[in-house]
């Protein structure tokens, strides 16, 4: 009988022994072919790595070269300085104070102007035949049609100190006042009436102005109306035109309820544009 299960314990032993040992061996089996496995994959991955590292890494940037812009050649005028129209001179001319010394003064005679009271200036002729006004301005020329006087848009425009009728302020300076009835040069900005293809009118103006809507309309002080010895036309219709005027000047202020609309005409005007 021990015989007996003496065999029976060593055929389970044995069953034992063969059901165990497969799970062994799977397990060795799936080491060596983990091992397999894994020379394989690292030679794909590593080459697809190095590149992108490789592309992600910045290359150094050269260094900033500073550009100048080029000098522009001495002989080419720019653009704006070629389309530059000239500018009417509003700088007074103040001869020094030993010429005015030098110089004899007079009183002109002073023609009546309506609605306004006259308040003396200071004449005085110096050498050269130009007057020197309130140690301030120098009037050149005679106040004829030959040798005509020049006097600034400053000059002009500093009768609004004392002139200021809708202020009650009605004092002209003789300065101005003296003007009245010469022959005057003067250049400035033109504006013809917008309408008509001709006309004997136009405005002497200090600023730009089209008659319309670009530049600076003017005042009383920095216009004067011009009234033509001959028609001119051919101008364009809102545009910018220059020129000197030369003509009788008129000092004769136009109040419409003490408000000054104008102050300044000249008659039998010649227009000179440079043309």
């Amino acid at each position: 009988m021990k015989i007996v299960w003496t065999i029976v314990a060593l055929l389970l032993l044995g069953g034992l022994i063969v059901l165990f040992q497969p799970a062994a061996d799977t397990r060795r089996d799936a080491m060596s072919d983990s091992e397999s496995i894994a020379p394989s994959v690292a030679p794909s991955v590593a080459p697809s790595v190095a590149p992108s590292v490789a592309q992600a890494t910045p290359e150094p940037k050269p260094e900033s070269v500073e550009t100048k812009a080029p000098t522009p050649s001495p002989t080419a005028p720019s653009s704006a300085q070629a389309s530059a129209k000239p500018q009417p001179s509003t700088e007074p001319t103040r001869p020094p104070a030993e010429v005015i010394a030098a110089g004899a003064q007079f009183e002109p005679e002073i023609p009546f102007i309506a609605n306004a009271e006259i308040i003396p200036s200071k004449f005085i002729k110096l050498a050269d035949g130009a007057i020197s006004v309130d140690d301030a301005w120098t009037i050149r020329g005679e106040g004829t049609a030959e040798i005509p006087y020049e006097v600034s848009w400053e000059f002009l425009s500093s009768a609004q100190e004392d002139y200021m009728p809708r202020l009650g302020e009605k004092k002209l300076p003789a300065r101005i006042a003296f003007l009245s009835g010469k022959r005057v040069k003067i250049g400035g900005y033109l504006a013809f009436p917008l309408v008509a293809p001709t006309s004997s009118e136009c405005l002497l103006m200090l600023n730009q102005w089209d008659g319309c809507c670009i530049g600076i309309p003017p005042t009383p002080y920095d216009a004067v109306e011009v009234k033509l010895a001959d028609s001119v036309k051919g101008w364009k219709r809102h545009t910018i035109n220059f020129g000197s005027i030369e003509g009788t000047f008129k000092v004769e202020p136009y109040l419409v309820e003490n408000w000054l609309v104008g102050l300044y005409m000249i008659e039998d005007a010649k227009l000179d544009t440079g043309i």
